[in-house]
């Protein structure tokens, strides 16, 4: 499941810069979300019979935190700050996850687990800053957005281990999505993302930005959610790590280079992993 939910995450930064070629980021964004909200309709109901109703505000929480404002704030960054930066940032992810459970939450980490964070977080440094075009640019503000978005998938992460074990992905996800979902789809009819569509001149970005709907976020969550019951936080969260590496791949199949450093950095990034899994 991690291995397929790489992939999966490691391919939304090829579509996302198909997407961005016909829309605006916060249009993204939207269709993003409406788009994964239409897929989570046809379990809706069954999700909602199944799910205890006490259950409902912290999905509504869940929802807000972990899909909503993440896909704001980083395709905020994005107008300013360098995908580089925002790649070595949302590495942060498993580090506010052991921070805010331990804290938050009284969850025990042991060393070993720490060293593994450690480990891989140092490497998605290396591999990021490893390319052969990287320089280090961007406005504060603009790398605050993307930290903020860390911090919210380590909240998320935190809340969905504490209050949601033991209950199906497939309706947590569906109800999670749904209640973020409704109001996004309403706001997207006020930005010029439709009146695009209409034009019949956006069909590949429109095509790219579906794809990533619907693997990269509405798959994607029920495979983290499931990893999640399956495993612990800080194994499920490790796929920040791992994703870079299949975005680089597909940086190199679209006549990106590849550096040492940065095969140093997939090393570091793999035993981090492997800390983080043995422990």
């Amino acid at each position: 499941m991690l291995s397929l939910l790489t992939i999966i995450w490691g391919s939304s930064y090829i579509l996302m810069k198909k997407g961005l070629t016909g829309f605006g980021p916060v249009e993204m964004a939207c269709l993003r979300i409406s788009i994964s909200f239409i897929c989570c309709l046809p379990l809706l109901f069954k999700a909602l019979k199944e799910i205890p109703s006490e259950k409902l505000f912290t999905l509504f929480l869940i929802g807000v935190i972990s899909i909503g404002l993440p896909a704001f704030l980083f395709a905020l960054s994005l107008t300013q700050g360098e995908s580089a930066i925002n790649g070595i940032i949302n590495s942060l992810s498993p580090l506010w996850t052991v921070l805010i459970g331990y804290y938050g939450f009284k969850v025990a980490v042991s060393g070993k687990k720490l060293l593994g964070v450690a480990i891989g977080f140092m490497g998605a440094v290396v591999l990021v800053v490893g390319k052969p075009d990287f320089t280090l640019r961007g406005d504060g503000l603009y790398t605050a957005l993307p930290i903020l978005a860390t911090l919210c998938y380590g909240l998320g992460t935190n809340l969905t281990r504490k209050r949601l074990q033991g209950e199906n992905p497939l309706y947590t996800t569906a109800i999670s999505m749904s209640m973020v979902g409704v109001p996004v789809l309403i706001g997207l009819f006020f930005t010029c993302a439709p009146a695009k569509i209409a034009s019949g001149q956006v069909w590949m970005p429109i095509l790219a930005i579906a794809a990533l709907a619907v693997f990269g976020t509405f798959i994607a969550w029920i495979l983290f959610y499931r990893l999640l019951q399956r495993t612990d936080m800080l194994f499920a969260t490790s796929v920040t790590y791992l994703v870079p590496i299949i975005a680089i791949a597909w940086g190199m199949f679209d006549g990106e280079t590849l550096s040492i450093l940065q095969v140093g950095g997939m090393l570091l990034i793999l035993g981090g992993v492997y800390f983080t899994t043995r422990a």
